[in-house]
């Protein structure tokens, strides 16, 4: 009951679940968005190794420059994926802490079917369980997860975008 009321359901222990392998390239995509809006935006176009001052109240530093040049918009883009960055690195951390307090077989069973994409064959094989056996722990290991993930305020908050 406790789960409900802080928002935490078990379909949404399956959902970050099934999110963990993603969070990776979900960075990486992020990372590569504010490197582009950086090297756009952020470039000098000249340096001024003499280090006079030139065209004074005029736009002629590199600075100067820069400052001009960038959009309000692009800086909220950059804080707003920034900010997507840190919290998807906090849930990955924070999944793996949960999942991490299991017990040896609940934590094969999920790592072997979420984490890693086997099949419930290999999941099986690997951990000398029948298929039946399996998707049991399995079931078990989400309701240990569910009381774990709705005690963790990280993983409660975040919003999975659909």
């Amino acid at each position: 009951m406790e789960a409900i009321k802080a928002g935490m359901s078990k379909e949404k222990v399956v959902q970050l679940l099934q999110l963990f392998p993603e969070i990776d390239g979900e960075i990486r995509v992020r990372r590569n968005i504010v490197n582009d809006l950086e090297q756009y935006y952020y470039t000098t176009p000249a340096v001024n190794y003499d280090g006079m001052p030139h065209a004074k109240y005029n736009t002629a530093s590199p600075t100067e420059n820069v400052a001009l040049k960038i959009p309000d918009y692009v800086h909220e883009e950059i804080k707003k994926y920034t900010a997507e960055i840190t919290d998807l690195q906090k849930v990955k951390v924070e999944i793996l802490k949960e999942v991490s307090r299991l017990k040896l077989k609940y934590k094969n069973v999920i790592f072997g079917f979420y984490f890693h994409g086997m099949k419930w064959e290999q999941v099986a094989a690997g951990t000398h369980y029948s298929e039946r056996q399996c998707k049991n722990i399995r079931d078990e290991a989400l309701l240990r997860l569910l009381q774990g993930f709705s005690r963790n305020r990280v993983l409660v908050t975040y919003r999975i975008e659909e």
